[in-house]
Parts: C-alpha cells; structure tokens; sequence
C-alpha cells in the first residue's frame, strides 16, 4: 500500500481511528464523508505509485 511509505500508513491510521470515534459517537454523517474521503485517498496514492512504478 502507498509503496510502502511509513508516514502515509501512520495518518490512514489516525485518520480511520478518528473515523471510529465518529461511528461510535453517532456522528454518522461526518464519518460517512471521512470515510469517503479516506477510501478516495487511499486509492489515488496506490494509483499514483503504481503507474509511477511501471515508469521505472
């Protein structure tokens, strides 16, 4: 994932744990964007880096 960067693992993290505390806080509508957001981030890096990578 994210050809293996460190930092981008450990904000997906923070990013998904702060997620949790919205679902566990019944604040639905703003996880639903977070998570939206953070599915749409994670795919553009591993589109990214993999065309990247074939460019090599």
């Amino acid at each position: 994932m994210a050809g293996g960067s460190k930092a981008f693992s450990v904000f997906m993290l923070i990013f998904y744990a702060i997620l949790l505390y919205f679902v566990f806080a019944n604040k639905n509508m703003i996880a639903m964007y977070m998570m939206a957001i953070g599915m749409f981030i994670e795919a553009l890096v591993n589109c990214v880096c993999t065309f990247r990578s074939k460019t090599k």
